[in-house]
């Protein structure tokens, strides 16, 4: 009855056993970044299976698109065998001659390099996580893209645009172009960069997926698994896509962003604060669940000391310490998640009922009815029940002082529990008050 298996990065030897073949209920195996050989299981799951499922192995080989013939696959390990032989055999001799050449090859090299500096503007550098058919992948990019123009393109920001890329085989792809700009130079570099080590390290249902990257002369590209939704902010702004994304498609949606934080947070081998969670930064499939998309400003946090860094996000998200700290903590992130809770249930950003909150009363009590998006209908008393535990915990997020916020795991816990601290059924929770904390 296993449905999805996931043995990636676990230093695994041998073979993969055959009578994975036979588990007619999987849907995904995912048997990457180990030391595996020899053949994949001969079934239809496996010959459709894509390669991102196999790479970086030692020897796979089999009927699955963009590994080697098992036949070849042998007769190269036997060739390989042969010439460990040989290299162990000759290496007393060969040593000195590399020795040798070395040196010589080093005083060629000051003399060519100003050479080798100029031609490196014009090589393309391709880096992908593909294992074996990367490169040529980036190429029907290329294409399908039409060397990325503008009809291709579905988003802009400030470093960067996205485009859709539809393969010939029928694979959808978008791509995240990073722009080079020549006096910011270094500031696209740590965008990439900072990018591809956070997403290398996280793998999670509610994270965007990336497949691979590029750094040619025409730029940075990452290639992630296409949202067919798009971003949250441009479904909210839509009247008709709003109402598609009803009360029990917005509750899932909470969950989905705090599962992913709770993740990043307590999860990975260090902390990952991404210090941009908005509802641009969430993207949504064809089935409406969410994933964190954009990490180009993420920290990966030292948990033995402080993290100061320079403030990065979104106005109207940035949790309020960061106006006097410089110290980034995972509370950021949760102070932007309360925001986010808010205008997804509100419909829109809540940026004008806080500030009319600090302005004009110190008395920060709000009917609940009064926060809910007016374009869905009014909802049913159990989904209001949840609605208001989850706008509960949204409220919390939001307090000035960072120490008094939840953590993200135990937000996720008390979201996942379905409210059932709240049991009485007679309580009209559209009309309950939430107080809302004010800077």
């Amino acid at each position: 009855m296993l449905d999805a298996l996931n043995l990636s990065h676990n230093e695994l030897t041998g073979l993969i056993p055959s009578s994975f073949g036979s588990m007619g209920s999987l849907t995904s195996i995912d048997v990457s970044y180990n030391e595996l050989e020899g053949p994949v299981p001969e079934s239809r799951f496996f010959q459709g299976a894509p390669v991102q499922w196999f790479m970086h192995n030692k020897l796979l080989c089999g009927e699955v698109k963009g590994l080697p013939p098992c036949t070849i696959a042998t007769h190269e390990g036997r060739q390989r065998n042969a010439y460990k032989i040989i290299v162990v055999a000759t290496v007393p001799i060969l040593l000195s001659l590399v020795l040798l050449a070395a040196t010589v090859m080093f005083w060629h090299g000051r003399r060519k390099s100003k050479q080798i500096i100029s031609n490196k503007e014009t090589q393309a550098n391709v880096f992908s996580i593909w294992s074996f058919d990367g490169v040529d992948v980036f190429k029907q990019i290329v294409e399908a893209t039409k060397d990325f123009s503008e009809m291709h393109c579905i988003g802009t920001g400030s470093y960067r645009s996205v485009y859709k890329a539809t393969l010939k085989t029928g694979e959808i792809f978008a791509v995240k172009k990073i722009h080079i700009i020549e006096e910011d130079y270094c500031m696209n570099e740590s965008v990439f960069n900072r990018e591809i080590v956070a997403l290398l390290q996280i793998r999670h249902r509610n994270i965007v997926k990336l497949f691979g990257y590029c750094s040619s002369s025409k730029g940075r590209f990452l290639i992630y698994k296409y949202m067919e939704r798009g971003d949250l902010v441009e479904t909210l702004r839509s009247n008709e896509r709003a109402i598609e994304l009803d009360w029990k498609r917005r509750i899932q949606l909470v969950l989905d962003v705090v599962h992913a934080l709770a993740f990043m947070h307590h999860d990975c081998s260090s902390p990952i604060v991404h210090r941009d969670i908005t509802s641009k930064n969430i993207l949504l499939d064809v089935e409406f669940r969410a994933y964190i998309s954009d990490f180009g400003t993420a920290k990966i946090l030292n948990v033995n000391g402080r993290n100061i860094t320079q403030i990065a996000g979104t106005k109207g998200y940035l949790a309020p310490e960061l106006a006097y700290t410089q110290n980034v903590t995972e509370k950021c992130d949760i102070y932007s998640f309360g925001v986010l809770a808010l205008e997804l249930f509100m419909g829109s950003h809540p940026g004008d009922l806080l500030s009319s909150l600090h302005l004009t009363t110190n008395k920060n009590d709000v009917c609940m009815k009064n926060l809910l998006d007016s374009r869905l209908e009014i909802p049913d008393a159990e989904t209001a029940r949840e609605i208001y535990g989850m706008l509960s915990v949204a409220v919390q997020c939001l307090e000035p002082n960072p120490s008094r916020r939840p953590m993200a795991r135990s937000a996720s816990d008390e979201l996942s529990a379905g409210f059932k601290i709240y049991g009485d059924q007679h309580v009209d929770y559209l009309d309950a008050v939430l107080t809302i904390p004010t800077q």
